[in-house]
């Protein structure tokens, strides 16, 4: 069975993801179609990019970097759970993203954005251009919520 990664991007005290992510990832594994896993970015405690080699090389010196590799690299595909923020995505989310590169390689990827009049779908739209030089697949759909 694939496995299917629910990232949630917003790592700030008082967010809303984990409870949007939550509710997406129950919807998920009920479906049945995927090893279904739900990652917060809080836990890997990703500083501003710190390694000192280029992503691409894959020589990471850091345990938190070795931990969000793993992460990635066990994933078959993503759903980033992510809101809006200043028309954008959340610094951590971008910051995750740097982090590797050769782990995200040609996996499709998904969004459940949230937040703002536009339901975070400016973050999205943002947030693909930076996927697609990762060499991710950003599915043309999403969902989202203008309620949270």
């Amino acid at each position: 069975m694939l496995r299917l990664n629910v990232i949630i991007a917003s790592t700030r005290p008082g967010r809303v993801g984990p409870s949007v992510a939550r509710w997406f990832h129950e919807f998920a594994v009920k479906q049945g179609l995927f090893d279904t896993h739900l990652v917060d970015l809080a836990d890997f405690d990703l500083p501003v990019y710190d390694e000192p080699n280029h992503p691409r090389l894959g020589k990471y010196e850091h345990a938190h970097t070795r931990r969000w590799s793993e992460s990635v690299a066990a994933a078959d595909a993503f759903v980033f759970v992510t809101p809006e923020y200043n028309y954008g995505p959340t610094p951590a989310l971008l910051n995750a993203l740097n982090y590797v590169y050769s782990e995200w390689g040609y996996k499709p990827c998904s969004f459940v954005s949230y937040g703002g009049v536009s339901g975070g779908l400016r973050a999205v739209q943002m947030t693909k251009l930076t996927m697609s030089a990762l060499r991710l697949v950003p599915h043309r759909r999403g969902r989202h919520h203008p309620r949270w």
